[in-house]
């Protein structure tokens, strides 16, 4: 059972993981822990559309290495730890509360966004989460990202929220 969980690890590309034996404790080894997890979450990332909760990170980190499991709270510390210049990928907090890794491709993650909403005139987060496959939470936030660098525009019926391109920017 070893081998075949040593085999999924370095499958996942944690050939050999970071453990508080071999690098110590405190921010040394929450710093070579968040390399390790970006090496890792490259490829998750990108399939993710960019963004995956700190939960899914959790999971899939500690998936991959299959054994010396990492708590949860070093997994946050690792993510704390992660930069976009060195990493490619940040922690970031949204306004809801949710810690997400996100990946540097902000203006992508923004172009597709706004091609889905070109292409069915409006969104609702609802349409949003099932055209990208993205959970409804993560459909929302990146809405409210949008609006807040004003790439789109609210407006808030009786029948929900519907977001569309915002014109006014391109006058």
């Amino acid at each position: 059972k070893q081998w075949y969980q040593r085999r999924v690890a370095i499958t996942a590309g944690i050939s050999n993981p970071v453990t508080r034996e071999s690098h110590g404790t405190g921010t040394s080894y929450h710093k070579s822990l968040g390399s390790e997890l970006a090496r890792m979450l490259d490829g998750p990332l990108r399939e993710a559309g960019g963004v995956l909760s700190v939960s899914e990170v959790y999971c899939r980190y500690n998936r991959a290495r299959g054994i010396e499991l990492v708590s949860p709270e070093d997994v946050v510390n690792a993510c704390k730890t992660l930069t976009p210049e060195q990493h490619g990928m940040e922690l970031k907090k949204f306004s809801s509360g949710v810690l997400v890794v996100e990946g540097d491709n902000f203006k992508s993650i923004m172009d597709n966004l706004l091609q889905t909403i070109k292409s069915n005139e409006c969104c609702t987060a609802m349409n949003l989460s099932n055209v990208m496959s993205i959970p409804l939470l993560l459909a929302k936030e990146r809405l409210q990202a949008a609006e807040q660098h004003g790439i789109v525009c609210r407006d808030e019926t009786d029948d929900g929220i519907f977001f569309y391109e915002n014109l006014f920017c391109l006058m």
